[in-house]
């Protein structure tokens, strides 16, 4: 069991290295719009919008001018086993800043047995949803734009290293800018 699961490991760690190196830093895009695609990547894993997060990425990335690629694979940083040890911790530091409680047995009790009535039944639940939701997305949204900067900052010095490094130079060899006139400025690298 143990030596499946190392196995395992050894697997994703050479998948996930030929996934940073080949699709990261070789690609044919500029540092700036490498770390914006990862930026947005892991912004919007971080954001409770699960089942739209991949449209959400390609559509920021397209907006800001970022690469969509990454954008939208880093996203899967959220998925079905990872929800809990994201998500819960971004509703507690949405509870903290917005100085709330979290729900109780009670509530959850509560939940079951709604008043009578449709519109009641509407009411009540919308109330029970937004006492979760408020405090996940406030959460969330600090998380996500703290952590989003933070690996922007990061894989933008990491790819400029790496690039300057491997070849002398922010671009991959031969390959040509995207748009003419719009090279990678000597600055990008926070020089």
């Amino acid at each position: 069991m143990i030596r499946h699961l190392m196995l395992r490991l050894r697997m994703f760690q050479r998948r996930l290295r030929h996934f940073v190196i080949h699709n990261v830093l070789h690609a044919d895009d500029p540092p700036h719009r490498l770390a914006l695609g990862i930026a947005i990547g892991v912004f919007v894993a971080f954001t409770p919008t699960i089942g739209f997060q991949m449209v959400l990425a390609v559509f920021l990335a397209w907006l800001l001018g970022a690469n969509k690629i990454i954008g939208a694979t880093l996203v899967w940083i959220s998925n079905p086993a990872t929800i809990i040890p994201i998500y819960y911790p971004c509703y507690v530091v949405g509870r903290f800043i917005l100085r709330q409680s979290g729900v109780s047995f009670r509530w959850w009790r509560e939940l079951g047995s709604p008043p009578e009535g449709w519109w009641d039944g509407v009411v009540f639940y919308w109330n029970r949803f937004t006492e979760i939701a408020v405090p996940l997305w406030v959460g969330c949204l600090l998380v996500a734009i703290i952590l989003g900067y933070l690996s922007y900052r990061a894989s933008l010095s990491a790819i400029c290293i790496y690039r300057m490094k491997r070849w002398g130079q922010l671009m991959p060899p031969l390959a040509k800018p995207k748009r003419p006139g719009h090279g990678v400025p000597h600055h990008a690298c926070g020089d």
